[in-house]
């Protein structure tokens, strides 16, 4: 019996949800667990208006996009467990739900019907919120390949959340892994020759941090190659540089400093909108 959490993919039939479908594929191959493709249709917002023929055809629409993504899960990896499901309900809480005892529920970057917004905007930081696993957006394709994990870290809970995923996929991947702090810019006001001295303190201060964060998971995963990096800058743009040539870049979904700005607000656009790579926004703790 396979014991391996499931991989969750949500689908409205885009191309850009047909992306997080072979993505998402791809990691259950690798890990030996089932796929399971979801779709989820609004609920009619006058039942009395809605004729049994539309209500048919919406039906069999939702088939279609569930057997489509199937097919290119099967075509690419022929003796995957595969399952799909047809909801109907509130998209956000019915993922969210559906996230329960999965390993990660992925998500395409953009998409049309009830997935349009779901991504892109206030539904997103609802959905990272309230969903039991880590979110996964996928922003198109992603067949290159750099053994390279990234994550963001600051300090607070959910960043040592995301750290023991990001360590977690590193080990699973033989990847590298590289822990990014970002200092903010200090909108220096001294002598112009103090400002190297003091950039010099902060970023050995903020260096003995990111030390003190990777501790425990170093002898935890001791056979991670990790290293940490301090950069100053905008946080979004800071993580999307580090992230150039990653697999995966993971932040959490609260945080003090570079996933509180990253993720709530509208720098969690900036981040989306221009991922070079799959993001994963951790929340709650790993059961």
């Amino acid at each position: 019996m396979n014991t391996t959490k499931p991989i969750v993919v949500a689908t409205d039939g885009s191309a850009h949800a047909e992306e997080a479908i072979s993505w998402a594929a791809r990691e259950a191959d690798r890990m030996g667990a089932e796929l399971r493709i979801v779709t989820v249709q609004e609920p009619w917002g006058d039942p009395y208006g809605i004729t049994p023929e539309l209500r048919a055809a919406h039906k069999e629409m939702a088939t279609e996009i569930l057997q489509t993504g199937a097919e290119i899960a099967r075509e690419a990896f022929s003796e995957l467990e595969i399952s799909t499901q047809h909801f109907t309900g509130e998209v956000v809480e019915t993922l969210a739900k559906e996230s329960a005892g999965s390993y990660a529920l992925v998500t395409g970057s953009r998409g049309r019907g009830g997935f349009s917004g779901l991504v892109l905007g206030s539904s997103s930081m609802r959905l990272t919120a309230r969903a039991q696993a880590p979110v996964i957006v996928i922003p198109g394709p992603s067949e290159t390949s750099y053994d390279q994990v990234v994550v963001g870290i600051d300090g607070s809970a959910t960043s040592r959340e995301a750290l023991a995923f990001a360590f977690g996929e590193a080990q699973r991947r033989e990847a590298r892994l590289t822990a990014v702090r970002v200092m903010p810019d200090p909108n220096w006001y001294g002598p112009a020759g103090g400002y190297g001295e003091y950039m010099m303190h902060a970023t050995r201060a903020t260096e003995g941090m990111i030390r003190e964060e990777l501790a425990p998971f170093r002898d935890e995963y001791p056979d991670v190659e990790v290293d940490g990096k301090a950069l100053m800058g905008h946080p979004a743009g800071a993580l999307r540089l580090a992230a150039q040539r990653a697999d995966l870049l993971v932040v959490g979904n609260r945080g003090r400093g570079v996933t509180r700005s990253v993720l709530l607000g509208s720098v969690s656009h900036g981040v989306l909108h221009h991922a070079p790579c799959p993001v994963a926004v951790v929340g709650k703790p790993r059961t």
